[in-house]
């Protein structure tokens, strides 16, 4: 960055050199005396090769070079001071710093630099059970800075983790998978981490990464065929999908193993009845 603006700076300097030397006035040839020293050299040269004065010759040699010389010396042009040019050299610095703005990732490296530094103290609040809750944007910050910090640990386990949950909470479907899947790569075959990939595919990916992670799910189903976040996530695939007689038995087995009381029951009964209304 700080290279780019180096450059920039000197391509600026340059750019001003050009509009402001051509016009600083000196070197300015006299085009008068220019062509009385062009006349008395032709007219000494003449009288060395005839050793005499040919008066047809000088009055051809006068007119023409002196018959656009005025009578009376006059006063040579003035130059243009420099300080005419302010203006034109302004109005150049200020469009290059204009289009230097509208075409950089100025803003996003600035944003960058500050999720950076507030990264440290975000991660210790949102790890503080008794901290206040983190607001969106400082979600958004803290989602950067974690970006950068994991470009310098990549096999942060917990970092990718903690990544994959601040997509889905910010709506950030390819972060969280991304994420998850990294995580998952580097658990081995830690469940946690696998249901956790396969919740994100099946939640934020197109139909492609919803099969992936109903494969993901039938896996861990036959290792946990207990657990209720895996049915509940496999019903989720089956509705999405469009296998609504898959979604039906996954609504079954998940309902069969809640317990009576348990709060969940009723919106399940209510998925269960949409589901095998879908399936006729």
């Amino acid at each position: 960055m700080s290279l780019l603006v180096v450059i920039a700076g000197l391509l600026l300097a340059g750019a001003l050199g050009l509009l402001y030397f051509p016009w600083s006035g000196k070197g300015a040839v006299d085009r008068d005396a220019l062509n009385r020293t062009l006349y008395q050299s032709r007219l000494q040269e003449l009288v060395q090769e005839r050793g005499e004065d040919n008066p047809a010759l000088v009055v051809e040699l006068q007119r023409t070079l002196l018959t656009d010389i005025p009578p009376q010396a006059q006063p040579g042009e003035r130059p243009l001071r420099r300080w005419a040019l302010l203006p034109g050299a302004l109005l150049l610095v200020v469009l290059s710093l204009g289009l230097y703005l509208k075409t950089s990732d100025i803003g996003q490296v600035l944003l960058w630099q500050q999720a950076e530094r507030h990264f440290p103290a975000l991660l210790q609040q949102v790890k503080d059970p008794t901290a206040a809750p983190l607001r969106m944007d400082e979600l958004a910050e803290l989602r950067l800075g974690l970006r950068s910090h994991l470009q310098d640990t990549p096999n942060d386990l917990a970092g990718w983790q903690l990544l994959g949950r601040l997509g889905l909470l910010l709506n950030d479907g390819e972060t969280a998978i991304g994420a998850f899947g990294r995580a998952h790569a580097l658990s081995g075959d830690d469940p946690a981490a696998a249901f956790d990939y396969a919740s994100a595919l099946v939640r934020a990916g197109d139909s492609g990464q919803v099969r992936m992670g109903e494969l993901l799910l039938r896996d861990l189903h036959q290792r946990q065929p207990n657990s209720l976040p895996v049915l509940e996530m496999l019903a989720l695939s089956a509705v999405r999908n469009e296998d609504y007689p898959e979604a039906v038995a996954a609504l079954q087995a998940l309902l069969a193993r809640l317990p009576k009381g348990d709060a969940r029951r009723a919106a399940i009964v209510r998925q269960l009845a949409q589901a095998q209304q879908q399936a006729q």
